[in-house]
């Protein structure tokens, strides 16, 4: 992912210190596509970015107490350890405090009522709730033995799991005790009645949840996506377009700006991965006991339905996505001739009668990979591409180009090193003999028989 330049970072912590959604924005990293947003590999969100309501007291009016109902509580086990839960009946979510509980009732009751009061809000945006497996969705105010400390973490979301899959119930993490005595240069949040219940500090738990709704489903938890919903909950977004989103969202500003998406549309777009995940057209193994998760691929042609037109671009400019993750499709035919895929990333020259008749190709799983050697993982996960169908031989040999993104190599490595693999299903990576690296055009090229996996890696 390129860095922003500094004018466009200093407008971000601009804009971050008026939302009040990072304990310090000068420090934020970039989470590397598909890791921390990846709800297939460890179903947990990072929160590096987060939407941290770090301040914002609402409560600075002296006046009468605000009086809230109370909430229904029980003792309960999570982890070996005694836990007090909270939650109304027929609710998805509890909020949960481990034994000796640090913070008082009354803002607990505050806080459960501040993210009831959104939640239909935040289903109107995400279009469904979370998957039944998912429940309850177990809120932490505070560190305990199940979400730990947050380090630099702002919040986190997670599923549960045992041996024989994942599930029942789901975490998010919030640390608002931690946040309520942070050093500057964060501004710490009380923990007032008033603070709970306010909608600007709502930001945080409805993208929390958001990321919950993603679980199972979909093979990522997009962060782009939970950003996106949680500023507009929050009332700092009314349209994908708005400036918050360009800032803090690009991926979602993109799909507005290139390809006439807003939130409807968004909405939309996961009732279709729940129709697609519950009636069995997942394609992605990521759990045992669960139905096949909808991928990226199928994600990338639920939007362009939406918008009408390929929103590659769109999900792609940002780097918040890797093209290979989103997928591309193509069709070859006898007659031969230049075929580009994936904005031009991939070329393939094909001679005339390299395929007998029309050939649609599909993008595979950007899961499966080969061994590279250390400091090589997100490189080689970024320029691994599957041309489906299977080991489909060609009937002549073709040039494929393959460009990749020097950035991405270990420090001190060289081009040179690199050459272009062709990896069966079933054995080990082969070297594609004769492969050229062109170190000013950042390609590398050769020739090849057949269909199947393709990855740039060091020699």
């Amino acid at each position: 992912m390129t860095s922003p330049s500094p004018l466009v970072h200093l407008a971000r912590c601009a804009l971050l210190g008026t939302l009040l959604l990072l304990t310090a924005c000068g420090d934020e990293e970039d989470p590397s596509p598909g890791d921390a947003d990846d709800a297939g590999v460890q179903g947990r969100d990072a929160g590096r970015d987060g939407g941290m309501d770090a301040g914002g007291d609402a409560g600075t009016d002296a006046g009468p107490p605000i009086e809230v109902p109370s909430i229904p509580a029980q003792t309960v086990t999570l982890g070996g350890q005694t836990y007090v839960a909270y939650q109304r009946a027929g609710d998805t979510f509890r909020i949960v405090c481990q034994v000796p509980c640090p913070i008082e009732e009354p803002y607990i009751f505050a806080r459960y009522e501040g993210f009831r009061a959104v939640k239909d809000d935040l289903l109107s945006l995400t279009g469904v709730d979370v998957v039944p497996k998912m429940t309850p969705v177990d809120i932490h105010l505070a560190s305990d033995s199940v979400c730990g400390s947050p380090g630099n973490r702002a919040g986190a979301a997670f599923m549960n799991t045992t041996p024989e899959g994942p599930g029942p119930g789901s975490n998010v993490c919030l640390w608002e005790l931690e946040a309520s005595h942070v050093q500057p240069p964060s501004v710490p949040r009380p923990l007032t009645v008033e603070n709970a219940l306010a909608r600007e500090n709502q930001v945080l738990v409805a993208h929390e949840y958001a990321h919950v709704v993603f679980f199972l489903r979909h093979e990522l938890s997009h962060e782009w996506f939970v950003r996106a919903i949680s500023y507009r909950v929050g009332g700092e977004a009314r349209s994908l377009c708005d400036a918050t989103n360009e800032l803090l969202a690009p991926t979602a500003w993109n799909l507005c700006q290139q390809h006439g998406l807003d939130y409807p549309h968004l909405a939309e777009s996961v009732r279709r991965i729940d129709t697609l995940w519950s009636s069995g057209q997942g394609v992605e193994v990521l759990y045992p006991g669960v139905p096949l998760a909808t991928s990226m691929y199928q994600y990338h042609r639920i939007l362009d339905g939406l918008a009408g037109e390929d929103t590659f671009t769109g999900l792609t400019d940002a780097g918040e996505l890797r093209p290979n993750q989103c997928g591309d499709s193509a069709r070859f035919t006898p007659a031969g001739g230049i075929v580009s895929m994936y904005g031009g990333r991939v070329r393939w020259e094909l001679p005339s009668g390299a395929v007998a008749s029309e050939l649609q190709v599909e993008p595979g799983s950007w899961r499966s990979g080969m061994v590279v050697p250390s400091g090589w993982s997100t490189f080689a996960g970024a320029h691994n591409y599957s041309f489906m169908p299977g080991e489909q031989p060609l009937q002549k040999p073709v040039r494929l180009t393959v460009r990749y993104e020097p950035s991405l190599m270990p420090a001190g490595a060289s081009e040179a090193s690199l050459t272009l693999y062709w990896k069966p299903d079933t054995s080990f990576a082969q070297e594609v003999p004769g492969a050229q690296v062109d170190a000013v055009t950042h390609t590398v090229s050769g020739s090849v028989s057949r269909l199947g996996r393709y990855i740039v890696a060091p020699r």
